[in-house]
């Protein structure tokens, strides 16, 4: 076999080599967190503090166990759109 088609099956040997990697890596070594939904938290957007009836996700990572807390990029813009409303 040569040509395209042994191209396309060391790809694909590869791929599946790096997934096999992937499968045990840390978050360092692939660059970024691999983010998964845990629940939810009050927003506590601007002036209305703790009573905010605003909900943000809660992520942990799958592979790390890292949480963000709720400071992600969904949070920020729910705070973004409570704070234009409220004007």
């Amino acid at each position: 076999m040569n040509g395209i088609a042994k191209k396309l099956e060391d790809a694909k040997a590869e791929v599946a080599r790096l997934e096999r990697i992937a499968g045990s890596a840390t978050c360092r070594e692939m660059g970024c967190h691999d983010w998964q939904s845990i629940g939810g938290t009050n927003a506590s957007c601007g002036d209305l503090g703790k009573d905010c009836s605003c909900s943000v996700p809660v992520l942990q990572c799958r592979r790390c166990g890292d949480c963000d807390y709720g400071d992600n990029a969904e949070a920020e813009e729910t705070r973004r759109k409570c704070a234009e409303s409220a004007k």
